[in-house]
């Protein structure tokens, strides 16, 4: 298998042309069209001088052009530098090392509202000077999160993709053939992209995309679904939704950050399903699962099958053969990369369970997403990030002036015996990244309180 077969010879061509492979609100695309899209825009950009090994920035509008863009800028063995955003416009958190793309391929760069999702939208080819060809077999880069940080550049090959795809399929609950899943997650994103849209395209299922990234639009998506795929905030949501409005539901898996104890149980009481999770990082891919929401929020399930992890320290670490970090020369020692995740496995099921990030070196006894949840519970917080482990520091957002006694006395009420915080520092709001994502790296909450933007103010005891 060649990096220019991959796609075609392993996905593309595995279904009849009238089966329907996506849909928004109530516009469908057959397969068939998938393939006649996808081969006459591998025409049109091979015109423009993209081939194999060519380094191709793509962003625009979410659209079924955007999806088949990428599928044929892959089948002609292109590397594909995915993001929401064009290069150097990362809303101030740019990541290490940008890639010097060879081309760049806007999708409808002039609506103004980028991510309504459109059928189709016009496709503007740049070529860059100074850009290279791609000098490794990755045929997909994305960016990390930033959430601990700047956001880096992570390389996916052919063989990683096809490796995860494999480890999707062997976990049980996954979307099947003919089913309808809402994908309400951006397509950037690497559950969104692989969990959601090549999986589907893989067993057959139709993916659904919602219109906006409004309450409206992710309700409209998720009406009609069978399996919902989606962040924590889309499952809030969707919790406050009316009982029967999600009447073929089968299937709830939330991923890209903690997801808060309340929103399972209310969902599950309007809609009969448990809010599952699916665990991983944009350098991993897939690591763990519990779809069906067995083991409660901190449970993210056991390891896939495929994937080889260990707990070092009370921290979380993947076996990944080779750094996934294009830009970044740190000698990769041993193959093992941690997620700085902090967690506790347990010895009888192998379930992991989360207990927040670490700075620094882990301790069992803390659980740091306990202490989020138990400062969230308080009347007159609204976020919470806690850091440790040593000292524990709580980042609590607030409209109210706050006491640091109060805090102090709240969270020893409703922790007992277990660790509390050491400090707590009180804002306006938190700072959070371009994907929505409350940031865990000290050093920008340190900056963000000296220096909080707007009427932001700091109070830290």
């Amino acid at each position: 298998m060649t990096q220019r077969s991959w796609w075609g010879a392993e996905l593309l061509g595995r279904h009849v042309d009238d089966m329907v492979w996506a849909r928004a609100a109530d516009r469908e695309v057959t397969f068939g069209r998938l393939r006649r899209e996808t081969a006459w825009l591998a025409g049109m950009l091979e015109q423009y001088g993209i081939r194999a090994r060519s380094t191709v920035a793509l962003y625009g509008n979410a659209s079924f052009t955007h999806l088949w863009t990428l599928f044929a800028l892959w089948s002609l063995g292109a590397q594909v530098v995915l993001s929401e955003t064009p290069a150097g416009q990362r809303s101030g958190d740019a990541p290490t090392g940008p890639p010097r793309v060879q081309f760049s391929v806007s999708l409808g760069e002039n609506r103004g509202r980028p991510h309504d999702f459109v059928d189709e939208c016009e496709v503007l080819v740049r070529r860059h000077a100074g850009g290279g060809p791609s000098m490794s077999g990755h045929c997909l880069v994305q960016f990390s999160s930033g959430t601990t940080g700047h956001p880096k550049a992570v390389g996916r090959s052919p063989r990683s993709l096809l490796d995860e795809l494999d480890r999707f399929a062997a976990v049980e609950g996954m979307p099947r053939h003919g089913e309808r899943v809402a994908v309400l997650e951006p397509l950037t994103h690497s559950f969104g992209l692989i969990g959601g849209v090549l999986h589907s395209l893989a067993v057959g299922a139709t993916v659904v995309m919602p219109v906006a990234r409004t309450a409206e639009a992710t309700a409209r998506a998720a009406a009609d679904a069978h399996v919902l795929l989606g962040n924590p905030h889309h499952f809030r949501r969707l919790a406050r939704a009316e009982p029967g409005e999600l009447p073929h539901l089968r299937l709830a898996v939330s991923s890209g950050d903690a997801l808060p104890p309340e929103v399972p149980a209310v969902f599950r009481g309007r809609h009969g399903v448990r809010v599952g999770q699916a665990y991983g990082t944009t350098e991993t891919g897939i690591i763990a699962a519990d779809l069906t929401g067995r083991f409660g929020p901190a449970g993210v399930g056991v390891p896939v099958p495929g994937t080889r992890t260990r707990v070092v320290g009370g921290v979380l670490e993947v076996h990944v053969p080779e750094s996934p970090y294009l830009y970044d020369d740190t000698p990769w020692t041993g193959g093992w990369m941690s997620t700085r995740d902090l967690v506790t496995r347990d010895p009888r099921t192998g379930v992991l369970r989360l207990r927040g990030r670490v700075q620094g070196v882990g301790d069992d006894s803390v659980d740091l997403l306990r202490i989020e949840s138990v400062l969230r519970h308080h009347r007159h917080i609204t976020d919470a990030v806690v850091l440790g482990v040593g000292p524990i520091e709580a980042h609590v957002a607030s409209s109210t002036e706050l006491d640091g006694h109060e805090l102090r006395s709240w969270c020893r009420r409703f922790l007992g015996g277990a660790p509390v915080p050491d400090r707590y520092h009180l804002l306006r709001e938190l700072p959070r990244t371009a994907s929505g994502k409350a940031v865990r790296d000290r050093g920008v909450l340190r900056r963000h309180r000296a220096h909080p933007p707007g009427a932001c103010r700091c109070i830290s005891w």
